[in-house]
């Protein structure tokens, strides 16, 4: 597997680790290759790359029988690729994580010097091309995935995107995956009200009736300036809280367009990275989860907020559709539509209780093992039989 692993932090890289704890579950041999290198500092828009000691949450299935990750890969250096490659050569199937065309020359270097050893490459896609403009993305994004024997997607949408493109090459199309965060440090605490408030003073968010949540970095296409926009329009009572580091503009740019609309005293920017150990208090604080997003592949955000016994408000774009059942565990709306964000967020804070629980309900479909499952079929669809030595 290559990609990123822990200390390397975020979303992606929590994936690939999970992934390859259920695969070494399963009994297979996992070697992870992870980055000496991903960003170059210049290209990269936050504080660090990098989880603070003990950030991590706790040992899980399959982890006992996880070797560490070898950092070897470094994205501005050649050289490494070559001995990515090698060393991935003895193995039946190696998978590599995408999500941006900056990695497109690894990509195809790695993956055109394993096809020469017999090794097929699968491709396990985030988003097919990046959210935010890259000049010359989509080429270099079809120049990379060109290489790959098969793909594993997350959202419908990517799935026929795919067979469009690369017809006869197998895509397996693979919710997101989810469990349960960590125990929250709270969770001895009888009493729901107290369990939620002594949550909120954990990240020193001040008290208030009811609260939703959005979650994860702060990204231009993620739409964050539209749940604002409707938060005159929800009920005085509502509380939003921003959890996740902000890279597009700074915390004062959004405390100032809740300031132009009269809601400054209602929405808390927390603007820092939320570690997994603090997961389970940061969505214990909360009543609903919003997915304001002016564009999206998939979103890890849904599936944590379901295991986590919340309904989700999102936009109608890439895989939410997918997930969410309107009516039942949240509500699509239109993106960058500030009014019908504010209603269905309304209407999703009243029935918060049963969506929630439904919710919580149908995340247990989105398990680990199935998505080692998944990857074991179109890794078996791939293979041919190693020559002997």
């Amino acid at each position: 597997m290559i990609g990123p692993s822990a200390p390397l932090r975020g979303g992606i890289a929590q994936y690939h680790d999970r992934l390859a704890a259920a695969l070494a579950a399963r009994g297979h041999a996992v070697t992870r290759i992870s980055f000496s290198r991903m960003y170059p500092s210049l290209l990269f828009p936050g504080r660090t790359q990098y989880e603070a000691p003990g950030a991590s949450a706790a040992p899980r299935a399959g982890d006992d029988a996880l070797p560490p990750p070898i950092a070897l890969l470094d994205s501005i250096g050649p050289r490494s690729w070559w001995r990515v490659a090698a060393l991935a050569a003895e193995s039946d199937v190696a998978l590599f994580e995408w999500w941006h065309p900056f990695f497109a020359p690894v990509l195809a270097s790695i993956a055109t010097w394993l096809r020469r050893r017999g090794v097929p490459t699968l491709v396990l896609c985030h988003n097919l091309e990046p959210h935010e403009p890259m000049p010359g993305g989509a080429l270099l994004a079809r120049f990379a995935l060109g290489r790959a024997a098969g793909f594993i997607v997350q959202s419908s949408a990517d799935a026929a995107r795919l067979r469009a493109r690369y017809p006869g090459r197998p895509v397996t199309l693979m919710l997101h995956p989810a469990e349960p965060p960590a125990v929250c440090v709270h969770a001895a605490t009888a009493d729901a009200a107290a369990r939620r408030a002594a949550c909120a003073a954990t990240f020193d968010v001040p008290p208030a009736r009811r609260r939703i949540l959005f979650f994860g970095y702060v990204r231009a296409y993620k739409g964050l300036p539209t749940l604002i926009e409707a938060m005159p329009l929800l009920p005085a009572d509502v509380q939003l809280v921003v959890a996740g580091e902000i890279y597009h503009h700074d915390a004062d740019h959004y405390r100032a367009l809740a300031a132009r609309l009269g809601v400054a005293d209602r929405v808390v920017l927390l603007d820092r990275f939320v570690a997994s150990k603090d997961l389970a208090c940061c969505f214990g604080m909360t009543d609903l989860v919003v997915l304001p997003y002016w564009n999206a592949s998939q979103s890890g955000v849904a599936p944590l907020a379901f295991v986590s016994g919340r309904a989700v408000v999102a936009s109608a774009v890439g895989g939410l559709p997918d997930l969410i059942r309107p009516g039942e565990t949240g509500l699509l709306v239109p993106p960058g539509d500030a009014p019908a964000l504010a209603a269905a967020v309304t209407r999703g804070l009243d029935h918060a209780a049963e969506w929630g629980a439904a919710a919580a309900a149908a995340a247990r479909g989105f398990s680990w093992d199935a998505a080692a499952g998944a990857v074991e079929e179109l890794a078996s669809a791939v293979s041919a039989p190693r020559p002997a030595c």
